[in-house]
């Protein structure tokens, strides 16, 4: 770009610097004559266009304006963890046998028994239980004395962010954040018609258990389309199957549960008494007062006897937080984040919190340079509409991460026309494109975002924010700026 001329205007009670290109071929001049568009100019925007080597910029538009980031906050909480904890932070979900009791000792690892990791080891979600009973069959041990006890307590006991649509509280988005987790804290409810119109239409539950209490209302018709749902009432584990259903759902409708940590001790034990392995005592959820919690240091009692561990590297939490866009892998980095906080030897200092995580989040941007009139930080996924990020907030991040030690892991964790969100809407996958877009999408009523990082046809690379709110650009304008970047 040859010619550029900066542009003041007064936003917000603050002077915004806005970028213009003058020259009409150049990149900037077309998305420029874009954004003037009638429809595109009722939108609000925040966008910024550099060089993440250099910090240089290419073009901007209100990029100080803090906007609704939706699930481009995605982007700052991976960015901390990946920062913070390093590129080879291990979840770690501990089993073992203690004074009696079958334990479970959990580290804030957002995938056991997830259901995309599963199908990537062509297993089913119980794999984890398998672990475990491979190993008290070892043992010989048919029987467990005591009771199950689960130890969660590197997360507190907030479990539904307060921020959060409490209507929503039962979507598989909005799921409950544990220390311990299960099949993304979901019941799959799958749905088949039965023989005749009129009568309750059958269900199957993936895992198969019975920590939901379930009433089927939904009816079996002869004509129309399947429109099934599961409302779950809030503070329990009572669902109610609803609506019409005409042909068998090969897709499973998602509820999510109450007290995960609970609902993964209920269906471990459910496992293990199919399997023939009983537990004579109870299900207990405590503090074990075993500090070890989620740290890689092995400070376990000398009598603990380890069945084993289960790993998760946070190169596959990112992955799912960015690519497949799991609002629970993004919260349990982000609580994550503020039990490590200040912690220079690997342990954890206090529990993880939406607290203790925002003055980490809040300390990782502060020492990347952004201001902080250019971020407002409630929770780690972008559910909450109190998060505000400015664009050049966002391309700060995305340029301090490209000289980071773990970029090639970054950029590989976020969505390309081949995988992740953009991949299922088909976006980018040209040639032209493909390869080219490396991104996380964000999408909340009344806002969409992109942003992430581009190479150009000469083959440099690019960092980009663009942030739309109230109403947002179409996904159309969004891909025509990235596009407009490429060539």
């Amino acid at each position: 770009m040859k010619r550029i001329v900066t542009l003041f205007v007064l936003f917000c009670c603050w002077f915004v610097p806005q970028t213009f290109a003058v020259e009409a071929g150049e990149p900037a001049g077309r998305i420029l004559r874009l954004l003037n568009k009638p429809d595109n100019r009722k939108s609000q925007f925040s966008i910024h266009l550099c060089d993440p080597s250099t910090g240089e910029t290419f073009f901007s538009h209100h990029c100080q304006v803090p906007l609704i980031p939706a699930s481009n906050i995605k982007l700052i909480t991976s960015a901390a963890a990946l920062d913070r904890l390093g590129a080879d932070f291990v979840y770690e979900t501990t089993f073992g046998l203690w004074d009696g009791n079958l334990v479970v000792i959990a580290g804030g690892d957002p995938l056991t028994g997830d259901p995309k990791v599963a199908e990537r080891l062509g297993k089913d979600i119980n794999f984890i239980f398998d672990k475990v009973l491979e190993q008290l069959h070892q043992r010989n041990i048919t029987a467990v004395k005591g009771d199950l006890v689960i130890d969660d307590t590197i997360f507190d006991d907030v479990r539904f962010h307060p921020s959060w649509p409490t209507e929503q509280a039962d979507k598989w988005y909005a799921a409950e954040v544990s220390g311990l987790n299960f099949n993304d804290n979901c019941v799959d409810i799958y749905f088949t018609p039965a023989v005749r119109s009129g009568l309750s239409s059958s269900y199957k539950l993936v895992p198969n258990t019975k920590y939901l209490e379930i009433t089927n209302k939904c009816k079996t018709v002869s004509k129309g389309t399947n429109e099934v749902g599961a409302i779950r009432s809030p503070g329990g584990n009572d669902v109610t199957l609803i609506g019409e259903c005409r042909s068998r759902l090969i897709k499973p409708i998602n509820v999510t549960v109450d007290r995960p940590s609970v609902y993964f001790g209920f269906v471990l034990a459910e496992y293990l008494l199919d399997h023939g392995v009983s537990i004579e005592g109870k299900l207990i959820v405590k503090d074990l007062q075993i500090k070890e919690l989620g740290s890689r240091v092995d400070s376990l009692p000398k009598d603990f006897d380890k069945l084993f561990v289960y790993r998760t590297p946070i190169k596959d939490v990112l992955i799912e937080c960015n690519q497949r866009s799991l609002n629970l892998a993004a919260e349990c980095l982000f609580k994550t984040l503020g039990a490590y906080h200040k912690s220079g030897n690997g342990r954890m200092l206090q529990q993880g919190s939406w607290e203790t995580g925002r003055v980490a989040v809040e300390a990782f941007l502060q020492k990347v340079g952004v201001p902080k009139g250019q971020y407002v930080i409630d929770d780690g996924a972008g559910l909450s509409h109190r998060n505000r990020l400015s664009a050049r907030c966002v391309t700060s991040v995305l340029s301090y991460i490209y000289k980071h030690d773990g970029f090639d892991i970054y950029r590989d964790s976020l969505a390309t026309g081949s995988v992740g969100t953009l991949a299922k809407k088909e976006r980018f996958n040209g040639e032209k494109y493909r390869d080219r877009v490396f991104a996380k999408t964000g999408y909340v009523d009344g806002v969409r975002t992109l942003s992430g990082y581009c190479k150009t046809s000469s083959g440099n690379w690019l960092a980009f924010s663009i942030l739309t709110n109230s109403p947002p650009a179409t996904w159309g304008t969004i891909d025509q700026i990235v596009k407009e970047m490429i060539e």
